[in-house]
């Protein structure tokens, strides 16, 4: 059935929704609560806008890990693939093709 998502891509996709309400709402409360009258000491609003700050700064740790692992991977990739190309074709040289080289 095309169309239908399976259970992984099912699962990213919440993943990524709720990451991206997460990130919006603490965005949004951290800007509409910056200046606020603080009561003192142990301020509720300001303890909310540093939790909020945490999770803010935890969601952009793990998309810059990510963005990293993305972006590094196929570079391993590829530079892996070389090498190991460049192994099997080492031990050919012209005297094991047996080839002349008159002039």
């Amino acid at each position: 059935m095309k169309g239908r998502l399976n259970p992984r891509q099912w699962a990213a996709l919440m993943a990524a929704l709720i990451l991206t309400v997460v990130f919006l709402g603490s965005s949004i409360f951290v800007f509409t609560h910056l200046s606020h009258d603080c009561t003192g000491r142990h301020c509720r609003v300001c303890q909310e806008i540093e939790v909020c700050i945490s999770a803010l700064s935890v969601i952009f740790e793990a998309i810059g890990s990510a963005a990293v692992t993305a972006v590094s991977l196929p570079i391993i990739k590829y530079t892996m693939l070389l090498y190991l190309a460049g192994l099997f074709l080492c031990p050919v040289s012209l005297v094991d093709l047996k080839i002349r080289m008159n002039n």
